[in-house]
């Protein structure tokens, strides 16, 4: 398994260095572009979270597992946490209130997503095989 990790501070400008991250490692492991392009859009989501919800926090981490045929990229904060279980199975466009679109986004991309969060931090975990 190789493993990559990368901390950056939690503005918003530093989101494209993590999607550029992600993607370039996705490429060297060999997805093709539209997989890529998933990958891309599911990890902009998971950073723009941690810089709009956990702004108590001066960084956050990316870590990026390479195993068989399945990439993983965690993305973890130090910031107060949510209940994840409050969060709607599917989002309504109709009644869309303006929270947890990032999240519905990420779980319809990527093959896999689990989300655990405390008081501590929170973890978004996606999945994608190739």
């Amino acid at each position: 398994m190789d493993q990559f990790k990368l901390t950056l501070p939690n503005k918003r400008e530093y989101v494209i260095s993590a999607r550029l991250a992600a993607t370039s490692i996705a490429s060297v492991f060999g997805f093709d572009i539209e997989k890529i392009e998933d990958i891309r859009i599911a990890v902009g989501e998971a950073c723009n979270n941690v810089v709009l919800h956990s702004k108590e926090a001066d960084s956050f981490e990316m870590v990026i597992e390479l195993k068989d045929e399945t990439m993983t990229v965690y993305v973890c904060d130090t910031g107060k946490g949510f209940e994840v279980d409050k969060m709607p199975p599917v989002i309504d466009p109709h009644d869309y209130s303006g929270s947890g679109l990032g999240l519905f986004i990420i779980e319809t991309l990527m093959d896999e997503m689990k989300v655990h969060s405390t008081d501590e931090g929170t973890t978004i975990i996606m999945k994608k095989r190739r």
